[in-house]
C-alpha cells in the first residue's frame, strides 16, 4: 500500500469510529509502526483534516468534518474509471461530456501515484450501439428532472401503435436497449417504453405532472416488488 492511500484508508478508519483510536491499533490495522502512524496523523492535520486528540489518547475525527470528495481508493477509483468510460461512450453527448468533464476534475486533484494509476486503468470499456437517439434522450433527462409531461408515438414489439402523454420517471440503461419508466395517462398506470421506438416526442414544457418524481418512484419500486437501489 502507498502512502498515499495509506492516507486515504486512515482517515477512512477515524471517520468511522465513534470513540478515539489509539495509534497502536491503528498502526495494527494498517500493519505499519506506531511512530508511522503519527508522522501520519500530523500529516493530515497540516493537510486540513480536523483529527482530534493526541498521542497515548486517541485520536477522532472532529464533529461535524465532513472527508473531501476526493478521498478515493485505487479501487474505488477503478470502478470509478470504468463507470465514466462507459457513460462517455453510451450516453448522449452531453451526459459523456460532463463524465470525461468528471473524470479531469478527479485526476487533477490525485496525489501523483493515484493519478498514475488513473491514466493507466486496464478496465476498458468495448464497442457499443447506440441505444437510442441522442436528442430524445436528452430531451427525456430534461423532462424528468424538470416533472414535464411528454408526448410521442409509439410502436410496441408487435408493430402496434398508439398515442401516449406520459409522466416520464427514469430511464433505464440495458445492454441492448434504454428504457423510459413512466406514467402513463392513457393506460393510467407505470408503463416502460423502449426509447428508440419513441416517434415525435414532444415535451410540454408549460404542463408539469401533478405527483412528485420521487412519489412516483416510490410507488413503481413497491409495485415492482424490487426494493431501492441505495444512493450513490
Amino acid at each position: 500500500m502507498s502512502r498515499s492511500e495509506r492516507l486515504l484508508t486512515l482517515l477512512d478508519l477515524l471517520r468511522q469510529s465513534r470513540r478515539p483510536v489509539t495509534a497502536r491499533q491503528l498502526a495494527q490495522q494498517l500493519e505499519v509502526s506506531v511512530r508511522s502512524i503519527y508522522r501520519d496523523i500530523a500529516t493530515l492535520q497540516v493537510q486540513g483534516a480536523q483529527i482530534e486528540g493526541e498521542a497515548g489518547l486517541g485520536y477522532q475525527m472532529a464533529s461535524g468534518f465532513w472527508l473531501p470528495p476526493l478521498n478515493f481508493t485505487a479501487e474505488e477509483l477503478e470502478a470509478l474509471v470504468l463507470g465514466m468510460r462507459w457513460v462517455t461512450r453510451q450516453a448522449d453527448p452531453a451526459l459523456a461530456q460532463s463524465a470525461s468533464t468528471c473524470l479531469g476534475k478527479v485526476l487533477s486533484e490525485l496525489p501523483a501515484d493515484l493519478a498514475d494509476r488513473v491514466i493507466h486503468n486496464t478496465l476498458l470499456v468495448g464497442p457499443i450501439s447506440p441505444l437510442a437517439d441522442d436528442a430524445d434522450v436528452a430531451q427525456l433527462r430534461s423532462a424528468i428532472q424538470a416533472e414535464f409531461k411528454v408526448e410521442f408515438a409509439y410502436q410496441d414489439q408487435v408493430g402496434q401503435g398508439s398515442q401516449r402523454i406520459v409522466w416520464p420517471m427514469a430511464l433505464g440503461y440495458f445492454q441492448t436497449a434504454l428504457m423510459l419508466i413512466a406514467w402513463c395517462e392513457t393506460r393510467q398506470d407505470f408503463r416502460h417504453f423502449r426509447v428508440d421506438r419513441l416517434q415525435g416526442l414532444t415535451v410540454n414544457q408549460q404542463a408539469r405532472y401533478p405527483t412528485p418524481r420521487r412519489v412516483l418512484m416510490s410507488q413503481w419500486f413497491e409495485q415492482q416488488q424490487i426494493p431501492k437501489p441505495l444512493p450513490i
